[in-house]
């Protein structure tokens, strides 16, 4: 079906969302949003800033609920049991998580990503209350000198995601710095890597979790001890070990599993 707002834009993610697993977001990445619910900070400042110019036209823009912002993995993960099963049922809608197929328990229920997948994940969706009439005309008019976009439509006029990264548009950037009497925080100079080669090499090593012995162990508890942290030198990864990878991811932004995952596997090897 074609309609007039096919406004379809990528996601640009901010560049400290690198790294970071998606509904495991830290608090410092976090903002609140008015009404209740948070944002990823980017599209926080993009959405108030979206909020007051429509308020200004005599539009209210608000959330349908604070979960329909951010959600954590735990929280997206709840709703995604209560609406979808593993049993198969014919002619459902289907999600994949965790390598399995998961099938839609009622066709009226509204369609839901698999935990981890979302956009609200990262901090970077809204989904908008009555997305219709004048409302949904003033956004079709707007939403993209603010930085967001749709991703289903005509299914979901609610669904908005922030889409530009650390480069907010124009009228962002007036908002925030009449707010502030500042520009927007421009992103961190990314730390060179002394090994360039460091995601290659990581994507040829083992995930290692408690228990696990061998070379692979030993040479990750080298690079731990090379990045300053108190490890032995064992190809044993028991408790200790464990408790080193946790502090380390910890220190890199990175969710402290205690599992050394392709993420930890990079930043050791940087």
């Amino acid at each position: 079906m074609s309609v007039k707002w096919n406004i379809i834009a990528p996601v640009k993610k901010p560049a400290d969302l690198e790294g970071v697993a998606p509904g495991k977001l830290p608090e410092k990445l976090l903002k609140p949003v008015k009404g209740g619910g948070k944002l990823h900070w980017r599209a926080a400042d993009a959405w108030e800033a979206m909020v007051e110019a429509a308020k200004v036209d005599g539009i209210e823009l608000k959330p349908v609920s604070a979960g329909d912002l951010y959600r954590s993995f735990e929280s997206q993960l709840m709703v995604f049991r209560q609406r979808y099963q593993k049993e198969p049922i014919p002619d459902a809608q289907t999600r994949t998580f965790e390598g399995v197929k998961w099938y839609k328990k009622d066709p009226k229920l509204a369609s839901l990503a698999a935990p981890g997948t979302s956009q609200h994940n990262s901090g970077l969706a809204v989904d908008v209350h009555t997305a219709s009439g004048p409302r949904l005309e003033w956004m079709i008019e707007n939403v993209r000198k603010f930085g967001f976009s749709w991703e289903v439509v005509p299914e979901e006029p609610w669904h908005l995601r922030y889409t530009e990264g650390d480069n907010p548009p124009a009228a962002v950037v007036e908002y925030v710095t009449k707010r502030d009497g500042q520009a927007p925080a421009q992103p961190a100079t990314p730390a060179p890597q002394s090994n360039p080669n460091a995601k290659k090499e990581a994507a040829e090593m083992p995930f290692i979790s408690i228990d696990t012995k061998g070379q692979a162990i030993r040479k990750a508890q080298r690079l731990l001890k090379k990045h300053g942290f108190d490890c032995r030198d064992d190809g044993d990864f028991g408790p200790k070990t464990q408790a080193t990878v946790k502090a380390f991811q910890l220190s890199r932004g990175i969710e402290a599993t205690g599992n050394v995952d392709l993420l930890t596997w990079e930043a050791l090897l940087a």
